[in-house]
């Protein structure tokens, strides 16, 4: 009688150790989904950055075939080149203007579609209704005044206004 007893509670627990076992195993499912959920966002990201980089290279190729300068604006580090056929021409610093959208405002090419010559040496590259670039003193049309400004000294405003042509086209780098 003892032993039928024993063996009824050995199958109890058992029964009750894989039932315990079994609970378990749905947490590690849930974990091993949330892995591979961040691993799917940091490839995700990953893509999306290599494609951008694909895209800029794609965007020199196609500069250095059309022998004519253009202009790449690193955002993020607020500085800027004036490039000829891949050659670093000049270096320049830049700010952005407080309604400069930088969370909505991606990566890629911007046409320059006018370039603005007022009296006294006030200057203005306007690329579309995108971007203009100005000195920093000098006050923006009044058609473009919504647009996001980027202010340069004076030299370099002067430099870069004779170096590029209206149809010239500039790339904005994160």
């Amino acid at each position: 009688m003892r032993s039928s007893m024993n063996n009824k509670i050995v199958g109890l627990i058992f029964l009750l150790s894989l039932v315990l076992l079994g609970a378990d195993g749905g947490d590690q499912a849930r974990d091993e989904r949330d892995v591979l959920q961040e691993q799917r966002e940091v490839l995700r990201q990953r893509i999306e950055k290599l494609t951008e980089e694909q895209d800029f290279l794609l965007f020199q190729k196609e500069m250095y075939a059309a022998d004519s300068k253009y202009l790449v604006l690193t955002i993020a580090g607020k500085t800027g080149r004036l490039m000829y056929r891949n050659r670093a021409l000049k270096d320049f610093r830049f700010r952005t203007s407080k309604n400069y959208p930088a969370t909505t405002f991606g990566p890629g090419r911007l046409l320059l579609t006018k370039k603005a010559d007022e009296k006294r040496e006030r200057r203005a590259l306007i690329f579309g209704n995108a971007l203009v670039i100005k000195w920093k003193r000098t006050k923006v049309p009044p058609q473009e005044a919504d647009i996001p400004v980027i202010s340069v000294t004076k030299k370099e405003m002067r430099s870069l206004f004779y170096a590029v042509e209206e149809g010239a086209q500039a790339y904005l780098v994160r």
